[in-house]
């Protein structure tokens, strides 16, 4: 039995242990056949594709990677007849040169082409509008994508096209206290993210967060929402909690924060400076994970009862100077009143006329 038990252990154990080797053999296979010949890019059959709405996918690049298929890409899309996807190992030409010239070439509002180059997927993105060079900018996430990791990388993509990313997010905070937009190339992984959530779930004054991807923010906010509002306004909608957005960028870079207007001067603790002031002092540009930590624990120094606190040295710091103008006019009009009195003589009241003096009738 126990030799039964060891030998079933070593035979589970070589399963495991093939389970990446096979993964990466694959992976090596998956590149071989995209690196192989570079290919002409075929327009006409790209445009035929799309003529017929659907996306197009080279051949071998289903034969590579077999999950890539005109259908799952067109999910991916949500069937998006506005954007128009096409697929290609690598090609003889540049790249966004065949992008533009696909754009050039149709009526689309979106042209997004995926070409295999440095050992990865990437997409260049033409929108109608644009300038005479593709804006690779669009791609909000993550640059490049590996083969197995293309369809999540189109799903993160469609997210940004169809200006769904701040509406994603407020979704996603209605559940969580802190999102992270998924392809963001940060130093968090899925463990450390769901510990800092429970954090800021736990706060005395609960504030959700999200690490939103910068170039989509500033792309949504011109081309769909045309700048209505604060980004960290439209993620919190109608709830009551405060909501900070740190924006990333393709480095993974957290360059800015945004607090929503509702909370960004709320005081967090008699000694507590703004939220707004807070979330930027926390802001490490190189780490994400530093951000959100130095974040917390500038939050979890907040005593219970911090807001009330934090409201009564805004009454006193709005009254004081009121208070001193009601001192300097008490000061002013005291000593008059008394210089009127002794004015009088004596034993007649102030509302009294005094007697005429002699020779006045």
């Amino acid at each position: 039995m126990l030799r039964m038990a060891a030998a079933a252990a070593i035979a589970l154990s070589g399963v495991l242990s093939a389970v990446p080797a096979a993964a990466a053999d694959r992976q090596d296979r998956a590149a071989a056949e995209l690196s192989d010949a570079r290919v002409e890019a075929p327009l006409t059959d790209i445009r035929e594709s799309w003529e017929e709405s659907r996306p197009f996918v080279h051949e071998r690049v289903t034969r590579a990677v077999p999950e890539v298929t005109p259908g799952t890409v067109a999910d991916a899309f949500e069937d998006d007849e506005s954007i128009r996807v096409a697929v290609l190992p690598r090609t003889q030409k540049a790249p966004q040169e065949i992008a533009w010239r696909l754009h050039e070439g149709s009526s689309e509002e979106v042209v997004v082409l995926y070409t295999w180059r440095e050992e990865a997927f990437r997409a260049d993105v033409v929108r109608q509008g644009g300038q005479a060079e593709v804006e690779r900018s669009l791609v909000a996430t993550d640059t490049r994508a590996e083969p197995g990791e293309l369809l999540s990388h189109m799903d993160a993509l469609a997210t940004v096209l169809r200006g769904e990313v701040i509406s994603t997010a407020a979704q996603e905070l209605a559940e969580t206290s802190l999102y992270v937009a998924p392809g963001l190339e940060t130093d968090l992984d899925a463990a450390r993210v769901e510990e800092l959530a429970e954090r800021f779930a736990a706060l005395p004054n609960p504030v959700r967060v999200a690490l939103l991807p910068s170039e989509a923010v500033e792309y949504e906010g011109a081309m769909v929402r045309r700048g209505t509002g604060n980004v960290a306004e439209l993620v919190q909608g109608q709830r009551d909690e405060p909501v900070v957005v740190y924006m990333v960028n393709a480095d993974g870079q957290v360059i800015a924060s945004a607090v929503s207007g509702t909370a960004a001067d709320h005081r967090f603790g008699l000694r507590g400076g703004s939220l707004s002031q807070t979330a930027s002092a926390a802001r490490n540009e190189d780490s994400a994970e530093a951000t959100l930590t130095a974040l917390l624990d500038s939050l979890e120094e907040t005593p219970q009862g911090g807001d009330a606190l934090g409201h009564t040295a805004d009454f006193l710091l709005y009254a004081v100077p009121f208070l001193v103008l009601v001192g300097i006019g008490l000061v002013l009009v005291f000593p008059v009143r008394r210089v009127e009195q002794r004015a009088r003589p004596d034993g007649w009241a102030s509302d009294e006329s005094p007697p005429p003096r002699s020779g006045e009738s």
